[in-house]
């Protein structure tokens, strides 16, 4: 491959490393820059997580650590957030994990050779099963500081599937919120491991707040306690005590870790850190075994994230599922720093004002939330109804985005002063950076986002199996679609995926499924030996699924996905993913679900709007009509024929300027009034995207009919 001169190099090739049918392998530049590479030996003394949070805790000891918002009960309201230190934080960790070992050796028999030898080599998981908040992070550096792996459990994955994991990973022991605990006893007697289960909600907190509001006061952390009462909590106790299970609050388990302490055993670099299981849409989900190591080294990679200024505390706003290892990454790079990790208030809708209140230094996205600022903030300023106002959006967006890539950075003091310092303010005002990983970003949307928020915007790749790291962007680049280059120690190469016609003899770039390796890599999946197999090929090497190009300068751009594709009826291939993300950049569009069959020459899809800006535009579209649109609500609008055709129409052309194929664009279209979203239709991961298999079954009556309008 030619390679440009003048362009600057993000990676290294390996000499004589391609092969036939393989391309040349990648290796990280970042190490070769003393001031990097200064920076990640400063935070590379930790091989395990034990290290990264116990290394804290003794050299941040009075640093604010872990903050939520309590609420008040007697308003109705969040208030602001409150805070425990490192040094509270590791006196919680201390009481727990001594906690988890007395109880287990309470309920266990240890008179069987099984249960005995469990307890005395912690060789055993921890289950959390819980929506983000500190006593999740609290329970899961409890579990290693045994040496204990933890086990992550989530509603989107239904409850079989908790059934199977419960059962699959063998767990005697779950954290969970109150209101998982009449869940997880109605499966019980399917559950034959299970012996406690520990609630994050203390049984006290039924008056007031249910979060202290004494700053002192760690022991009463928790959430909301919504639908319980002291007598519930008591048919809760006497139902766990005829299961033989042992029942216990945050605060108990405290106590009686506090009254039987045992000494740390702390977890050796290649023991498990953590089973994830991945949310499979065809069959049982599967368990990524991840050492303590690998999480480690993606906890330094993840320094990165934050621009060179020692003198800032980083602040995390946690809301990414910490059932994923990418909400998991973060707070482990968080945590290394002595930084600040603030819980949002559980409410999704809620996030910009939890933002405002904590004012992070930093916000984890991923492109659906970032499609989603997107669109709110160009309905403001490029598309804006106003005439005027959008044509001095524009200027200002091409004028900054120009002045980018030119190298003169993000600030522009007329613009910045005049249209976007208000725009900075909805994520508080100080995030100096935000980093976007799961999915390929939108070049365009990426761009108007950086200088729109005046904040750097670094893309990354990471899956389950690589502890959420594997390539990113450094900091200060400025280009666009793609996902930098592999982080040190790491190496990525392509081989050829012929039967969707990409192949690494491709011209100007190499092109096919990306294939990496390196110490982020996983052990394997648990119990699932021909999975393992399968995933893991000739030298280390991890097949990950997405197909990739190794761009001119070094970098990697994720153009597909092997699994998610399909052929029309005429022989054209299809991205639907893609396609996705363009219609989200629509002011209207909230969500779409694209779909094609094979028999099929043409595409249909599902499209959730936008209520604050779809409301007014359909009501003037029925009006217009002749119809009583004024009086309709949003879901009616949803239903409305005339707006179904109107808004078609709206994606066409929308379709059109994004230059898409004919074949791409939409014949037809459901208006769907119900977001997706992880719990209601589970229609979404916990990193929020899209579960296409489980969506295509979930709207086939609606697609068949689509498709008989075309």
């Amino acid at each position: 491959m030619a390679v440009n001169n003048k362009l600057k190099l993000v990676s290294h090739t390996v000499p004589n490393s391609a092969a036939p049918g393989y391309s040349h392998i990648l290796e990280s530049i970042e190490l070769d820059d003393p001031a990097l590479r200064e920076k990640y030996e400063k935070h590379a003394g930790a091989n395990t997580v034990y290290e990264v949070f116990w290394n804290a805790v003794k050299k941040y000891p009075t640093n604010k650590y872990l903050g939520c918002r309590p609420f008040n009960r007697a308003t109705n309201m969040f208030e602001n957030y409150v805070f425990i230190t490192y040094e509270q934080a590791g006196a919680i960790v201390n009481d727990l994990a001594s906690g988890i070992i007395h109880v287990l050796s309470l309920h266990f028999d240890l008179s069987s050779p099984t249960h005995k030898k469990l307890i005395e080599n912690r060789n055993f998981g921890v289950g959390i099963y819980a929506d983000n908040r500190m006593e999740w992070a609290l329970a899961e550096r409890a579990s290693i500081t045994q040496s204990l792996f933890s086990v992550a459990l989530y509603d989107t994955l239904g409850a079989s599937s908790v059934e199977y994991i419960i059962n699959h990973s063998e767990l005697p022991i779950i954290f969970c919120s109150l209101s998982k605990i009449p869940k997880i006893l109605e499966m019980v007697d399917r559950l034959p491991t299970l012996k406690v289960i520990v609630s994050m909600d203390n049984f006290s907190n039924f008056e007031g707040s249910a979060v202290s509001t004494n700053k002192n006061n760690e022991d009463e952390i928790g959430h909301v306690i919504s639908g319980f009462s002291p007598d519930s909590i008591e048919i809760l106790k006497q139902w766990a005590a005829s299961k033989s299970i042992g029942l216990y609050d945050f605060k108990e388990l405290r106590k009686v870790g506090k009254s039987n302490p045992r000494p740390h055993v702390p977890p050796k670099p290649e023991d498990s850190y953590t089973l994830c299981y991945t949310s499979g849409t065809t069959a049982n989900p599967k368990g990524v075994i991840s050492s303590h190591y690998s999480y480690a080294c993606s906890t330094v990679y993840g320094n990165n994230f934050f621009p060179e200024n020692e003198n800032d505390t980083p602040i995390l706003l946690s809301y990414l599922p910490l059932a994923h290892c990418y909400g998991r990454l973060l707070e482990n790079v968080i945590t290394v720093l002595g930084g600040i990790i603030g819980y949002y208030c559980g409410d999704v809708s809620k996030i910009l004002e939890d933002c405002q209140l904590l004012k992070p230094t930093l916000f984890g996205g991923v492109p659906r939330v970032l499609n989603k600022f997107y669109a709110g903030l160009a309905a403001t300023t490029i598309d804006s109804p106003d005439p005027q106002v959008r044509q001095i959006g524009r200027i200002a967006v091409e004028e900054k985005i120009k002045n980018l890539k030119d190298g003169k950075g993000l600030v522009h003091k007329v613009w910045d002063e005049k249209i976007f310092n208000k725009a900075k303010a909805i994520l508080g005002g100080n995030v100096r950076r935000i980093y976007s990983g799961s999915a390929p970003l939108e070049p365009y949307v990426s761009d108007f986002l950086k200088v729109v928020l005046i904040t750097e915007i670094l893309e990354g790749y990471g899956l389950t199996e690589t502890a959420s790291v594997v390539t990113g962007q450094m900091a200060g680049v400025v280009t666009s679609g793609d996902i930098g280059s592999p982080k040190p120690k790491m190496q990525a190469r392509l081989r050829d995926a012929p039967e969707m016609e990409y192949l690494t003899t491709d011209k100007p770039c190499p092109r096919g499924e990306l294939l990496i390796r390196g110490p982020l890599v996983f052990d394997g999946y648990l119990k699932d030996e021909k999975s393992t197999k399968e995933a893991l090929i000739g030298d280390g090497w991890l097949a990950t699924g997405d197909i990739a190009r190794f761009n001119p300068d070094g970098s990697i751009s994720i153009i597909d996905r092997k699994k998610n594709i399909f052929k029309l009826s005429q022989g054209e291939y299809v991205a639907p993913e893609n396609l996705e993300n363009i219609l989200m950049k629509h002011n209207l569009v909230a969500q779409a679900f694209v779909h094609g069959y094979s028999t099929k020459n043409c595409l249909v899809g599902v499209i959730v709007p936008d209520p604050e800006t779809f409301v007014s535009w359909a009501q003037g579209v029925v009006s217009s009509a002749g119809g009583p649109g004024k009086n309709m609500s949003y879901v009616e609008l949803t239903k409305n024929k005339a707006v179904n055709a109107a808004l078609l129409k709206e994606l066409e052309v929308h379709f059109t300027k994004s230059k898409t194929q004919r074949f791409e664009i939409l014949k037809a279209i459901h208006v769907e009034c119900t977001p997706f979203d992880v719990t209601t239709n589970k229609l979404m991961t916990p990193t929020f995207k899209l579960k296409r298999f489980d969506a295509a079954k979930y709207y086939k009556d609606i697609i068949d009919v689509l498709y008989e309008q075309v």
